[in-house]
């Protein structure tokens, strides 16, 4: 008797590179920041629905488009201001493989771990040192605010192995969504709650629940002047 062929199971990232992709990357990056913020949430979401996604893959399929934006974004300031043999951006996660072990990148010559990731990290191409990791947070609540504290005291305070590789880089976070009352917000914007996290982007208003509030072209346009600015007056 023929055996039975096991159906491959569809994940996230395969719906994403598959259908979203090549409709979110411009010709250059206002087109890009142009496309994301005339984006329909909803898409993703009847996506998910098709392939019949579990709740913790809706998730990432909403993630990952963040986390491509952030670094097609880059990568074209990066081209745009002729600044291709200077720097370069890069994803360091722990998807490829289990624990820290994902995030080990090479500088000069030598195995390093970079303690915590970041779906972004911008690196001085002469050397490989990491200079800005830019975490994507599909929104912050009152518990990803906590793990936003832990998370840059990991990369600003002194840790075995990170202390030296990570000195002087900035943590940025780029988020969907604010969902904290306004008391919390106000503390994490303008208190010790911040704890060195360099700067935070937050480019949709209201909710997550509010599908059809597309993303802010004006958020857009300040977290690329950041980024911009970085890149071209580093020294």
């Amino acid at each position: 008797m023929p055996k039975n062929k096991t159906k491959s199971k569809v994940n996230a990232k395969d719906v994403f590179d598959r259908y979203a992709v090549r409709k979110l990357t411009g010709k250059n990056s206002k087109e890009t920041i142009d496309i994301f913020c005339n984006l329909n949430y909803n898409n993703f979401y009847n996506l998910a629905q098709r392939y019949k996604l579990e709740e913790r893959q809706v998730s990432s399929l909403i993630g990952f488009k963040d986390e491509f934006f952030v670094e097609t974004l880059i990568n074209q300031v990066i081209k745009e201001n002729n600044l291709e043999d200077r720097f370069y951006c890069k994803k360091i996660t722990a998807n490829e493989k289990s624990g820290l072990f994902a995030r080990v990148i090479k500088l000069n010559n030598e195995d390093k771990i970079l303690t915590v990731g970041g779906d972004c990290v911008i690196f001085r191409k002469s050397d490989n040192k990491p200079l800005m990791i830019i975490e994507c947070k599909e929104y912050i609540d009152m518990i990803r605010m906590k793990e936003l504290i832990g998370e840059s005291r990991i990369i600003k305070d002194d840790i075995s192995k990170s202390a030296n590789l990570l000195e002087d880089i900035k943590f940025c976070v780029f988020s969907e969504v604010l969902e904290l009352t306004n008391g919390w917000a106000y503390l994490l914007k303008n208190s010790d709650l911040k704890h060195r996290v360099d700067e935070i982007f937050v480019i949709r208003d209201g909710k997550r629940k509010d599908k059809e509030n597309k993303p802010v072209k004006k958020n857009l346009i300040n977290f690329k002047k950041y980024i911009e600015n970085f890149l071209t007056n580093f020294k």
